[in-house]
C-alpha cells in the first residue's frame, strides 16, 4: 500500500510539472515565448482527433468484450446440459480457448488502434507551424499508454 502510495505521489508531482509548462515553451535561443493561436488550435484539432480515435477504440473494445463474455457465458451453461462428462469437459475447454482467444484478438486491436491514432497524432502536428515549439510541450503520450 505504502509503494502504491508512493508511485501516486510521484505520478503527481510530475503531472504538476508538465501541466505547469505546457503554457511556455523555451525556444532554442533561451527566450520564453508564446504559442501562436493559430498553432495551438492546430494541436487542440489534432488533439481532439486523437483523443476521438481512442475512445471509440475503447467504446468497441468494451462492446467486444461484452459480446465476448456473454458468448462465454452461453457456451459454459450449454456445456453443463451435455450428458456425459467427456462431452461436458471438452465443451467447457472449447468454451475457455474461444474466449481466450477472442480476448486476445481483442486486446491486440485495441492497442492497434491507441498506436494508430498516436501515430495519426504526430503526423498532424508536424503539419502545425511551428513545430519546434509544439514539440517541447507535446502531448501525445505518456509511458503508461504504451
Amino acid at each position: 500500500m505504502k509503494k502504491f502510495l508512493g508511485i501516486a505521489l510521484i505520478g503527481l508531482m510530475f503531472g504538476t510539472v508538465a501541466i505547469t509548462t505546457q503554457a511556455k515553451t523555451v525556444n532554442p535561443n533561451g527566450s520564453w515565448q508564446q504559442l501562436s493561436g493559430a498553432v495551438v488550435s492546430c494541436v487542440k484539432t489534432a488533439l481532439e482527433t486523437r483523443e476521438n480515435a481512442v475512445i471509440a477504440a475503447f467504446t468497441t473494445y468494451q462492446t467486444n468484450v461484452m459480446t465476448t463474455l456473454n458468448t462465454r457465458k452461453t457456451s459454459l451453461l450449454a456445456a453443463w446440459n451435455l450428458t456425459t462428462k467427456a462431452a461436458m469437459k471438452s465443451a467447457v475447454t472449447a468454451a475457455w480457448q474461444a474466449y481466450k482467444s477472442s480476448m486476445t484478438t481483442l486486446r491486440t486491436t485495441l492497442s492497434s488502434s491507441r498506436k494508430s491514432a498516436r501515430v495519426t497524432y504526430r503526423a498532424d502536428v508536424k503539419t502545425c507551424k511551428g513545430t519546434t515549439e509544439v514539440q517541447n510541450v507535446d502531448t501525445s503520450t505518456s509511458n503508461n499508454e504504451e
